[in-house]
């Protein structure tokens, strides 16, 4: 599922552990970038916020002439009226191939009905698509511009070299049991930027394929493309844990669907912004976001566990703290459990103890002890000075230092982060660089910021303003 993070940082862990293992492949894959560029031109939204610019400006610069081609009228259409957008794109991708003939072709090797993101495409939809692509993909030139990337590709790729040597890839098949022949492997897509996708998909012979496509790569105060360690390795915990999560729900779900639509309906409008719009597709995000929760506690011990669980909960996710108390008990009792299978009776147990009613009377008490804030500049704001510019956000309380700014919901341009500082503990200021004439848009994210005392900020606020000429 996706996940949008641009500028994170809490201080989650500081010391990150090499592990003695075969690392991951990690590769671009010019077949997921072919449909991450047709959706860019379609104006999709998820396609459009590739954070390395001059990356973004070469692509549009080169293929702009082709906005209007058939199979980008198509992604248009496709989206408007089957909903093919975020992973079910990329998952398109993973299932092509470029044969020696140079045409763009479905891979048979997959299985049919294999990928729950792919199989968003209807079979005509899959067909139809292919002969406008490969045109595409021969006019505009795209293998052309795709290898004359290599160089960055290469950059990138070393970038998340270190975070690829940091993942236990080992824990998985230990902590949830033997999961048959599987094959990880790991695709980078600055198209895809800032999304992460847990794409996964079962080959004929039986083999599952675990492929998370990982776009949120960035650019450092030098130019530099990186990785940011506090915010990608637990991406890619949780995108590998889909593959084990997911199925166990959908094998145990008659314990726990009558408790958990319960909960999903309290948490619905909230969870379907978002894109989470069953309670079954609720239930799959809890589960890998407390697996990822006990992963980083378990191999980082001065995790604050507890932060980690409100991040979750503030998404909707108020089964988080249930779940992870739950795998708790799994962790400690494995002479009992040999596999994770064995213990989702137990999980499917504590999902129907919760009792709603008391967390929302806990939650109502916890609320009147955020802390409120003020920003400088106002949503809405115009004629903004360009060049260097401060934003600065006071506390009511004490808080710890950290930062936490998302992407405005309106699609405006993130500004440009130089850099950031406490200068009490009740003041932060975020320096950025604002370009004339441009409208710029970011969110405070009030609920991930905390006070001293271990209390949020409440509310987010979204600000969205033009700088002037």
């Amino acid at each position: 599922m996706k996940r949008r993070l641009v500028i994170f940082i809490c201080g989650i862990f500081s010391i990150l552990t090499t592990f003695s293992q075969t690392p991951v492949s990690v590769q671009f894959d010019e077949c997921v970038d072919l449909m991450s560029a047709v959706w860019r031109l379609s104006g999709s939204g998820e396609y459009n916020m590739c954070k390395i610019p001059q990356y973004a400006h070469d692509f549009d610069s080169v293929f702009v002439q082709f906005k209007e081609h058939k199979v980008v009228q198509m992604a248009r259409q496709y989206k408007q009226e089957s909903g093919i957008s975020y992973d079910a794109v990329a998952s398109y991708g993973l299932h092509l191939d470029v044969n020696a003939d140079g045409k763009v072709v479905l891979d048979d090797n997959f299985k049919e009905g294999g990928d729950v993101s792919f199989d968003r495409w209807s079979d005509q939809q899959k067909k139809d698509f292919l002969e406008p692509l490969n045109d595409f993909y021969h006019s505009a030139k795209f293998h052309d511009w795709y290898m004359s990337q290599k160089d960055l590709y290469a950059q990138v790729e070393d970038a998340f070299d270190a975070i690829n040597q940091n993942v236990d890839y080992n824990w998985f098949g230990v902590y949830f049991g033997p999961q048959g022949n599987s094959q990880f492997r790991i695709v980078l897509s600055l198209l895809v930027g800032p999304q992460n996708y847990g794409c996964s998909a079962q080959m004929k012979d039986g083999s599952i394929v675990l492929s998370p496509v990982i776009g949120c790569c960035q650019l450092d105060g030098n130019g530099k493309v990186f990785f940011d360690a506090k915010m990608v390795l637990p991406i890619v915990i949780h995108e590998f844990c889909h593959h084990y999560c997911n199925p166990l729900n959908s094998q145990f779900w008659s314990l726990m669907e009558q408790s958990s639509e319960k909960v999903f309906k309290e948490k619905r409008d909230q969870l379907k912004k978002s894109a989470y719009g069953s309670a079954l597709t609720m239930m799959n995000e809890t589960f890998v976001r407390s697996s990822v929760i006990r992963y980083m506690k378990t191999h980082y011990p001065q995790v604050v566990e507890s932060d980690l669980v409100k991040e979750e909960e503030k998404q909707g996710f108020i089964l988080t703290q249930t779940l992870c108390d739950a795998l708790k008990q799994y962790e400690q009792n494995r002479s009992d459990y040999a596999t994770m299978s064995d213990f989702m009776p137990a999980l499917a147990k504590a999902v129907k103890d919760f009792d709603l009613k008391r967390y929302k009377k806990v939650q109502e008490k916890l609320a009147k002890l955020n802390a409120t804030y003020k920003v400088n500049i106002k949503n809405g704001a115009t004629n903004v000075p360009s060049g260097n510019f401060t934003v600065v956000i006071k506390f009511s309380k004490p808080m710890r230092e950290g930062i936490a700014l998302y992407l405005s919901s309106t699609g405006a341009d993130f500004p440009t982060f130089k850099g950031y500082k406490w200068t009490d503990d009740k003041t932060l200021t975020v320096d950025f660089f604002l370009e004339p004439a441009h409208k710029y848009g970011f969110t405070v994210f009030g609920e991930s910021f905390y006070t001293k005392d271990g209390h949020t900020a409440g509310e987010n606020q979204e600000i969205n303003f033009t700088t002037a000429d």
